[in-house]
């Protein structure tokens, strides 16, 4: 689709979309984050039947990734009072400290799914591992490095 006609049929679907991720509890910034997103990899997509059923899905994915990597740094920014992984040095060392920790396969698969962003799919390919696999190794890791952080935070 070409730039003008996308920007139009985004314009267009903006209001139906943004109030979709907001029912669905987005924040109003998390919202229009997610849309301004699924905007910018429009551009690059050659052909969309519904845009407004592609946008919510691809907003709702970036909206999900976002919530699910702040979650996963929700233990260690109540350990750090305050600090986070993004804005504390300090706190990051120990996080990527933990991060190493783990198993390697466990590392990657945060890794790939929480700093990269990529989906559950885009992860089993680029591993060669099931998504089921992803999935409940993505569970364990996540619990492992909640209990890494929890630890160190009573040290």
């Amino acid at each position: 689709m070409a730039g003008a006609r996308w920007e139009q049929a985004y314009r267009a679907s903006f209001p139906r979309v943004y109030r979709a991720l907001i029912a669905l509890g987005a924040r109003a910034d998390e919202a229009e984050d997610a849309l301004q997103d699924a905007f910018v990899k429009g551009l690059s997509t050659t052909s969309v039947e519904s845009v407004e059923g592609w946008l919510f899905v691809v907003s709702m994915r970036a909206w999900r990734r976002r919530r699910m990597r702040d979650r996963l740094l929700v233990p260690f920014s109540a350990l750090a009072r305050e600090r986070t992984a993004e804005t504390d040095p300090v706190a990051r060392i120990a996080l990527f400290a933990a991060l190493r920790r783990l198993p390697e396969r466990q590392a990657q698969v945060l890794v790939a799914r929480y700093l990269v962003g990529l989906s559950q799919e885009e992860t089993a390919r680029a591993l060669g591992i099931t998504r089921g696999t992803v999935g409940a190794t993505t569970t364990q890791a996540a619990g492992a490095l909640r209990r890494a952080l929890m630890t160190e935070g009573d040290r």
